[in-house]
């Protein structure tokens, strides 16, 4: 690309388009093709009057918006050039939004639930009364503790549908998670409370499904509950909660969200060492990368208070992250 390197980059973001571009050709990338979107972004930064030294949401909400004369895969391709940018703004230690990977003109963020929120939600749950009978009691109460698990251990949504009590041990209290996402399994040990709750619920289940290998059973034999069952209960739940009729509703994955949130928070601000943290966390949630946890912390405004606050955690470098996941 002879004819970019005498480009003379004049937008407030010159500093940084220029390190990353150098960065990544020193690491052995061609980078052509990105390196054109930069120098559009840079003159589109001038265009529109921006004077800001990193990336901000304003900026990637106006760059992001689908062009007239450009297909979805055009427009993807500048909201990646963006991302890959705020990548290595971040890497720098310093702050910078990240896009979604596939961002449309109008940005969907994660909802994270609040402390009201959660407690709202589960004593709905609970004040809940059961349909279909026996078969709807024994739903309901799966989903209390399905709820429940999903919040407190950061479970994908099929994690606890599939679930067995042969890996299940309550004398230990652990769970182990068996060929879930990338055919992997992983550990989780649990606190007491959620031990307390799995015994107590063991108990109860045994009443409706004795014979059932799966620690939540479905109504037909040898079936673990539907996930479209979970959902309608959740949907139930939530319908009687103030985040029924908000413009950006939780849906049962904000439940992993929270986890994650409300975790790399308290130990933000308890000042412990979030670098040496990391690991575990994603350990317990089940990736492969660090950078996969902290997708669900890039987005949310929770998150960004709580480093605002504890400014000397604001130097953590929170790399680039994995697009959607189940």
């Amino acid at each position: 690309m002879n004819e970019h390197r005498n480009y003379t980059f004049k937008s407030s973001l010159a500093p940084m388009i220029k390190g990353h571009i150098a960065e990544r050709r020193a690491s052995g990338f061609i980078y052509d093709s990105a390196a054109d979107i930069l120098i559009e972004l840079d003159a589109f930064c001038i265009d529109h009057d921006y004077k800001c030294l990193t990336v901000t949401k304003d900026l990637s909400d106006a760059w992001s918006i689908q062009r007239s004369t450009e297909g979805i895969s055009s427009r993807n391709n500048r909201v990646s050039a963006l991302r890959q940018l705020s990548k290595y703004i971040l890497s720098l230690g310093e702050e910078a939004y990240m896009p979604p990977k596939t961002q449309s003109g109008e940005v969907k963020i994660a909802h994270v639930f609040t402390e009201q929120e959660r407690k709202e939600f589960f004593l709905a749950l609970d004040s809940l009364t059961p349909r279909r009978g026996k078969y709807g009691m024994m739903l309901l109460e799966e989903c209390k503790v399905i709820f429940r698990l999903y919040y407190c251990c950061g479970l994908r949504r099929s994690e606890p549908l599939e679930m067995t009590w042969e890996h299940v041990n309550l004398d230990s209290g652990c769970i182990k998670i068996v060929q879930s996402k990338g055919y992997k399994d992983r550990i989780l040990w649990l606190t007491d409370d959620i031990l307390k709750m799995l015994k107590t619920y063991k108990e109860t289940i045994a009443s409706f499904s004795p014979k059932s290998d799966y620690v939540f059973p479905g109504i037909k034999n040898g079936k673990h509950i539907n996930k479209l069952t979970v959902r309608e209960y959740f949907l139930r739940t939530l319908s009687q909660t103030s985040c029924a009729n908000i413009s950006n509703p939780p849906t049962i994955k904000s439940f992993r969200h929270t986890y994650v949130v409300d975790r790399l928070n308290s130990w933000m601000s308890s000042g412990e060492n979030i670098q040496e943290k990391l690991p575990y966390l994603c350990s317990f949630l089940g990736h492969s990368t660090i950078h996969e946890s902290l997708y669900y912390y890039h987005q949310v405004e929770e998150g960004r208070r709580i480093v605002r606050e504890k400014d000397k955690t604001s130097k953590i470098v929170i790399p680039e992250v994995i697009p959607y996941e189940d």
